[in-house]
């Protein structure tokens, strides 16, 4: 049989002694969720239809005896920065953010009644607070030797002087902003309760007529608080109920009755509710988790299990201690346990609509203006056109418009450009002001929202901007009241701050169903079953009070202000009596110990093991993990695969085989089955510098530039000093990179970034004082061709078949040299790979040896040799070497024991290499395998399909 629940309860014994007088009377609880539950237990008990009784706060009865208002909490915080500027030169967007910590502060201190002109005495007049030490108690002059830690002031950090500089200021300011709050009618909640709590001592206020409350289930009470409590109990019928188990307010060690102990003596209940709880029968089980997602997962069978034995209802709770938890939580919970009723509210932060709005905080942010328009940051930009609340306007042209910025590598991407639909104008449009922002972004959620989407979520989407809409009206409001000159970075900051506090309620039936809450919200409320997750000590109770404050712990023990050990035994009143009633109670806890926690189970369940007397079962769960040897991957070459490869032996079909893609089979066949047969294309994206592929890119170019002045021009040293000694090799690279990189050929030096005129001066430079120093130096040669295009069709046999496999490619540049040969120029900007251990370990030897460049080379010459008729010389010219004296760009064949060779020297081994690799491509019983060697997988663009 269930146990009766503490409000069940208070409203069997409140209907028993007042009936239907009941509903004369105002019900003050911790939880305004427990009037839901408390309305529901008097619906059971009541005979017949009766008036509920009036609810209050508070905050309420304590806004009506003051007869102030609370303030919104941004016009409160703009309110103490005028006064705080008064001693302090501080921009509001520094101030803002521990500005908070401060109003928190002295809301404690109002709340405590603590006399802030003591708390906040002037530390320079240290001596005069020794001599009048007659307002402190014995053990507040102990605590406070904290003073003497800081010591002479001439020892003083920077930091601890900037904490005494402005400690010395806080009692002028407190006054200050009190006087300022009075004088416009707001205040800030300690403010309300102080002022009504003087009124009551001063005996300045009495209830216009009789009242009758019933006050239920608090427990830490604030000194106002008590105040209030004790007018209450003197001036008005006032019931008092507490909510606790002699199980720990008996016990004087327990920190869960810490405050319990205190208010049934000053606030005596008016009748004995059942407090005996804890000595009842109780499954206590600790499950151990690798995980949060295994806690999710194994919460979820827990319920199943529940389930087995009756429909659960709303006496089963799950309670998350991180709310982090609660979407994985939602997806895991099976069907089986019927409806679910979740109280937490579901974070806006963690919806479209809120990454929605970050991409419009970023695009703006990150805007630059361009002549009489702007440009915006390309990530800004194309997150924004994948977002699926754009892609409704034209979901095939903003995929064109993303893949073209990526694919011309914008940086920057005009705001006309942008432009080309209604939406999208009203999108990319500059602001700047924090007015003009705000109406902007009112602006584009309504044009968003006009939009026609397709999402199984259109209502939510609907619901969501709404919201947005919403909260930026009154952020605009607040803003417009404070009267306070801000910029628009501020305002952003302010509103992404605002909006990652929002929570949307859940639509459902509060009465009906699994609980699902947050620990806060289970005050006052009791279940049968409970399923605590997330139960690590460093998270419940955790440390809350640990936040930054102007007041050390030394003065918030001393004068009685919170303190850890104040959090603690909240929380420890939270945690058992969440248990004190229940049946059966899942500790769940993460044992996995990373930055963000230690993995301990929480402090509560070692109590419960060594002072409970109530066996804890002990469960372990984790995750079986096959360490089993993955076998190397091959793909076979089935008919489709040998379709694919038929394209490059078929004379009569377009497509041809690079050097680059040689390269790749030879170095990993799986890797040139991804990339030339199944065609997987890797994730292209705009790098945010100049990388490796874009520098090669920019260099090739400005090469080929400067390098056509002197095309068909027998030995042309002179006229490349010539252009040495001008500034044709910089206006050559900046073209290059106008054209290439930033895609405007009118960009000019103000639009280059730092790392861009690096990028230019090292370019320059590798092709002024390396390239073109080295081809004046030794210009036995006649240029031929720029950047031309080289093929051979090369006869090979495979499986009886005779084939010829057509290779194509740019040569970089075609030189002729004196003596006839042909030489093959190949523009490199990595580290020197000239050497290489003979031409067989090209195709054979271990992945280090296997080098592309040599094996790219010697393909470009192998292709001028069979198709011009006359030999090659293979080149290689890495460029941030060539400023040297001894630099040569001619191959070094350690095995031949020769450097310069031409190509006719290797045409024989290296050609029937290549026919024996090609024959090998081409059998369709040789699948494409891994490459052993695993340093080969290091910079490969499908390494995360082999995990390697």
């Amino acid at each position: 049989m269930a146990t009766a629940g503490f409000l069940e309860e208070v409203a069997r014994d409140l209907y028993a002694r007042y009936g239907e007088e009941l509903s004369e009377r105002s019900v003050l609880f911790a939880s305004r969720r427990a009037r839901l539950f408390f309305t529901d237990a008097l619906s059971r008990i009541a005979e017949r239809p009766m008036w509920q009784p009036t609810w209050c706060t508070i905050d309420e009865l304590t806004a009506e005896i003051s007869g102030l208002t609370t303030g919104d909490r941004l016009r409160l915080i703009t309110e103490l920065y005028k006064v705080y500027s008064q001693f302090h030169a501080e921009p509001f967007d520094r101030f803002y953010f521990w500005g908070e910590m401060l109003l928190t502060d002295f809301d404690t201190i109002d709340k405590y009644r603590i006399d802030a002109s003591q708390l906040f005495r002037n530390l320079s007049e240290i001596k005069e607070m020794e001599a009048d030490i007659s307002y402190l108690t014995p053990a507040q002059l102990r605590i406070l030797s904290f003073w003497s830690s800081l010591g002479p002031e001439a020892d003083l950090s920077e930091e601890k002087r900037r904490f005494l500089a402005i400690w010395k200021t806080l009692g002028p300011i407190y006054e200050r902003y009190r006087e300022r709050l009075s004088r416009l009618g707001i205040a800030y909640g300690g403010m309300v309760q102080r002022a009504a709590a003087d009124r009551i001592l001063a005996g300045e206020y009495v209830f216009p007529e009789p009242r009758r409350y019933v006050v239920a289930g608090f427990n830490a009470l604030s000194e106002c608080e008590k105040i209030l409590f004790r007018f209450l109990s003197t001036n008005a019928q006032t019931d008092f109920y507490w909510d606790y188990d002699t199980y720990y307010k008996d016990n004087p060690e327990q920190e869960a009755g810490m405050f319990v102990r205190e208010n049934t003596e000053l606030f005596p209940p008016r009748t004995r509710l059942s407090h005996d709880n804890m000595t009842r029968e109780k499954e206590l089980t600790v499950v151990s988790a690798v995980s949060n997602a295994v806690q999710c997962k194994y919460a979820a069978e827990i319920l199943r299990e529940y389930a087995k034995q009756g429909p659960l209802d709303k006496r089963t709770a799950v309670v998350l201690t991180d709310e982090n938890l609660l979407l994985p939580l939602l997806y895991a919970l099976p069907e089986e346990i019927g409806k679910v009723n979740v109280t937490m509210g579901y974070p806006l932060k963690q919806t479209l609509a809120y990454t929605f709005v970050e991409r419009l905080l970023s695009l703006q942010s990150r805007r630059r203006t361009k002549g009489a328009g702007c440009t915006f940051y390309h990530a800004d930009v194309t997150g924004l056109l994948h977002h699926p609340y754009v892609t409704g306007c034209d979901a095939a042209m903003t995929r064109t418009l993303a893949e073209e910025i990526v694919r011309e590598r914008r940086i920057s991407v005009e705001a006309s450009w942008l432009g080309r639909n209604a939406l999208l104008s009203r999108i990319f449009t500059a602001v700047d002001s924090w007015q003009e922002f705000s109406q902007w972004l009112l602006a584009v959620v309504d044009a968003v929202a006009r939009t026609p989407y397709a999402g199984d979520d259109a209502g939510q989407r609907s619901e969501f901007l709404a919201v947005i809409s919403e909260e930026i009206v009154k952020l605009r409001n607040s803003l417009d009241a404070c009267d306070l000159s801000i910029e628009t970075e501020v305002y952003t900051s302010l509103l992404r701050r605002h909006l990652q506090t929002i929570r949307i309620p859940f639509e459902g039936e509060p009465l009906e169903g699994v609980q699902v809450m947050g620990i806060l919200e289970t005050r006052n409320l009791d279940f049968d079953n409970v399923v605590i997750l997330s139960m690590n000590d460093d998270n419940f109770p955790g440390n809350r009070m640990a936040q930054a404050s102007f007041v050390p712990y030394n003065l918030r023990a001393a004068f009685a202000l919170p303190t850890p050990e104040h959090h603690e035994g909240v929380y420890a009143y939270y945690f058992y009596r969440l248990i004190q009633r229940a049946r059966r109670v899942h500790m769940l806890y993460c044992s996995h110990a990373d930055e963000k926690s230690t993995g301990e189970p929480s402090r509560y369940i070692y109590q419960l093991d060594y002072e409970s007397g109530i066996p804890v079962r002990r469960i372990e769960v984790g995750v079986d993990v096959n360490l089993a040897r993955t076998q190397p991957i091959e793909v076979a070459k089935d008919e489709r695969v040998m379709e694919r490869l038929e394209r490059f032996v078929d004379p009569e079909h377009p497509a041809t085989l690079s050097p680059t893609a040689l390269f790749r089979y030879v170095a990993c066949p799986l890797r040139f089955y991804f990339h030339s047969v199944a065609r997987l294309a890797t994730d292209d994206e705009v790098s945010e510098e100049v990388d490796a592929p874009m520098f090669g890119t920019i260099l090739h170019a400005a090469a080929q530039k400067l390098y056509g002045r002197i095309v068909g021009e027998t030995h042309p040293g002179k006229t490349l000093q010539a252009l040495r000694r001008t500034d044709e090799a910089m206006r050559a690279v900046t073209d290059a990179i106008n054209e290439n990189y930033l895609h405007d050929a009118h960009a000019t030096p103000d639009d280059y970034t730092g790392n861009l005129l690096l990028v230019k001066d090292i370019v320059t430079r590798y092709l002024r004082d390396g390239v073109m120093r080295h081809d004046a130096a030794h210009d036995a040669f006649t240029t031929l061709g720029l950047e031309e295009e080289v093929a051979h069709a090369f006869p090979f046999e495979a499986c009886g078949r005779t084939m010829r496999l057509k290779f194509a490619g740019i040569a970089d540049r075609i030189d002729r040299l004196d003596d006839g040969t042909l030489r093959v120029v190949d523009y490199k900007t990595g580290m020197p790979h000239l050497e290489f251990p003979g031409v067989e370990r090209l195709f054979c030897g271990e992945g280090r040896e296997r080098l592309s460049n040599v094996i790219q080379t010697l393909l470009y010459s192998m292709m001028l040799y069979r198709t011009r008729g006359c030999d090659a010389l293979p080149t290689l010219y890495y460029v941030r070497h060539m400023h040297r004296e001894d630099y040569s760009p001619e191959l070094d064949d350690k095995e031949l024991g020769r450097r310069g060779a031409p190509y006719s020297v290797y045409a024989e081994t290296f050609e029937e290499l290549l026919r024996t690799t090609l024959a090998e491509l081409y059998d369709a019983a040789t699948p494409f395998r891994q490459c052993e060697d695993v340093k080969t997988c290091q910079y490969c663009d499908f390494n995360t399909i082999c995990k390697r």
